[in-house]
């Protein structure tokens, strides 16, 4: 429990709270012996409830401990990934060490989080809702930590982005763009346009996930470039982005095909090279990509809306539930039972037929579309 001592100073008398915090000697002085003891009931009340605060906790700096929070920071008990942590420090040194960095936790007060909020709203309202959500998720630790009382971030819908919606590829424009990109790329559009995998991804395929036989590909990995790493591999996204899919048949036929003219005989092999050899970079992509889109002229779309055509159309066949949707394109669900639910295998093949059947139909309905075959 916590005590009371007075003592006598030049300036006149104060008084200590004395009482224990994680099993170290914690003390808070007043002028007042009624704020004294005001604080004394306080903290036997938190005490009684578990809820006691560091009163020195407060003190610690923001920047080193949002440094430290960055670097042991866990979602859904596993690490960040380097991409994301690399995304966490931009936000970090670009928008909230210059703010915060050298103020004490306890002096990070809802108003300063206000009109920081207001003025980086102002520059642009996506990065203010990102830098918001880090600040916020940092706060709730320093919360739970028992440095603070409470989170001084309450500005509701602040953590929002108001993204505009992403266009919606024709399943024909998609075809267009695979037969325009440069040939060892073909595969890649139509392996995000009918299998949506993600970018990362694409760019982490080897040789060995692609599977001729049974006519799969496994996705088992992403790669990201790091800064000061290059490129590296991690696991996917989540544990629903591992996955296996069964492929439509046009896009398996390519697929063997680029398997031949493109890819080293080794099993760990990349998938899509420059024509060096080397790995192929998201740089590498994005001009080719915008070559592409400008030779089919169209504009303001990107790589990652191939995923969002493919998730579409599947999501269009009315006999395919929304787990087998989330199994295809490897979303978790918010409710966990469905996380460790999978599409057998016999449910992945019909949605490779039934992509079939969606390809023959735009191609049949435009004429003058066609991905010329290799000789």
């Amino acid at each position: 429990m916590a005590n009371i001592r007075t003592r006598e100073t030049a300036s006149g008398p104060r008084y200590d709270v004395k009482f224990t915090f994680n099993g170290k000697h914690r003390m808070k002085t007043f002028r007042t012996f009624e704020d004294a003891r005001a604080y004394k009931k306080k903290v036997e009340g938190e005490q009684l409830a578990g809820l006691v605060v560091d009163p020195k906790g407060g003190e610690r700096l923001f920047g080193p401990f949002a440094d430290s929070w960055l670097e042991h920071r866990l979602v859904r008990g596993r690490p960040l990934t380097p991409a994301t942590k690399q995304g966490y420090r931009a936000v970090l040194r670009r928008h909230l060490h210059p703010e915060f960095g050298g103020t004490k936790l306890r002096q990070i007060t809802p108003e300063r989080v206000r009109l920081w909020h207001a003025g980086l709203s102002l520059a642009s309202r996506d990065q203010a809702a990102k830098s918001y959500r880090v600040l916020r998720a940092i706060m709730n630790t320093a919360v739970s930590d028992g440095l603070i009382t409470r989170n001084p971030c309450t500005i509701r819908g602040a953590g929002i982005e108001h993204a505009p919606e992403r266009p919606m590829l024709a399943t024909t424009t998609v075809l267009e763009l695979a037969g325009s990109i440069e040939p060892r790329l073909r595969c890649l559009v139509l392996l995000g346009g009918f299998g949506g995998l993600r970018t990362g991804e694409l760019l982490g395929l080897q040789r060995r996930d692609i599977d001729p036989l049974h006519g799969t590909v496994a996705v088992v990995r992403q790669s990201h470039e790091i800064t000061g790493q290059g490129r590296i591999f991690t696991a996917p996204k989540s544990d629903a982005g591992y996955r296996t899919l069964a492929l439509p048949s046009l896009v398996l036929a390519d697929l063997e095909q680029h398997l031949s003219d493109y890819v080293e005989v080794r099993p760990d092999a990349p998938l899509f090279t420059r024509p060096s050899g080397l790995p192929l970079r998201r740089a590498d992509l994005s001009r080719a990509w915008r070559d592409a889109c400008d030779a089919v002229g169209v504009t303001g779309v990107r790589p990652h809306d191939l995923r969002h055509h493919a998730a579409t159309v599947i999501a269009r066949n009315p006999n395919v539930t929304l787990r087998e949707l989330m199994a295809a394109i490897g979303h978790s669900s918010p409710v966990a039972a469905l996380r460790y639910q999978h599409a057998t295998a016999e449910r992945s093949k019909a949605i490779a037929s039934y992509l079939d059947d969606v390809i023959e139909s735009a191609r049949s309905a435009q004429e003058s579309v066609r991905i010329p075959r290799r000789p």
